[in-house]
């Protein structure tokens, strides 16, 4: 018994190491709130975030978003296998996370993905393709699995498509001139 109790405060302790929110680890590791209120503050100096979590349809919203979580459902697909459709496998979210960052982090870097999946999002994502409210199609065009959510109102398009359909446009049109430069230029600076 204590032993046990023992593992789901080392897990706890784990997950809001990684800035997992507490009421994600409230569920998976059935510790009291209240006590993981305190450790966040204990291991980040500060309050842990309110408020509702992400939703998928909200992840999945731009092209960009939908590429980068199709990245991590992959992973998380393939380090979790068939486990993965029945619910959240938290071996298998972490692992998937973790080497997710490690190989979007120079795509993030240039910008063409949007900012990385946080593991909270990775989690709403997981737990969303275990109840089958996003699921991972196949486009024929780039031979690729795509995450698409239930209620996303673009799932029907593949975002790697989307985003190559966009960049070669993008080549053939002129740059756009931002607002600061336009200022700078008037300046004489440019």
């Amino acid at each position: 018994m204590r032993l046990e109790r023992h593992a789901r405060m080392q897990q706890a302790i784990a997950l809001i190491e990684r800035s997992m929110r507490t009421s994600i680890v409230a569920r998976i590791t059935a510790v009291a709130p209240g006590v993981l209120r305190e450790l966040h503050q204990e291991i980040h100096g500060c309050r842990p975030a309110a408020g509702q979590l992400p939703t998928s349809s909200a992840i999945l919203r731009s092209p960009r978003g939908r590429a980068s979580a199709s990245v991590f459902a992959a992973l998380y697909r393939a380090f979790g296998s068939a486990a993965v459709q029945a619910g959240v496998d938290l071996d298998a979210l972490l692992s998937a996370h973790r080497l997710y960052l490690e190989q979007i982090a120079t795509v993030a870097r240039c910008g063409a993905l949007g900012e990385p999946i946080d593991i909270n999002q990775a989690w709403v994502l997981a737990r969303d393709l275990g109840t089958g409210l996003a699921a991972l199609r196949f486009c024929a065009r780039c031979n690729v699995h795509y995450l698409a959510g239930d209620a996303s109102r673009t799932a029907l398009r593949c975002p790697i498509c989307a985003l190559t359909t966009g960049r070669s446009a993008a080549s053939r049109a002129p740059a756009p001139v931002s607002r600061n430069t336009r200022r700078c230029c008037a300046r004489g600076r440019a």
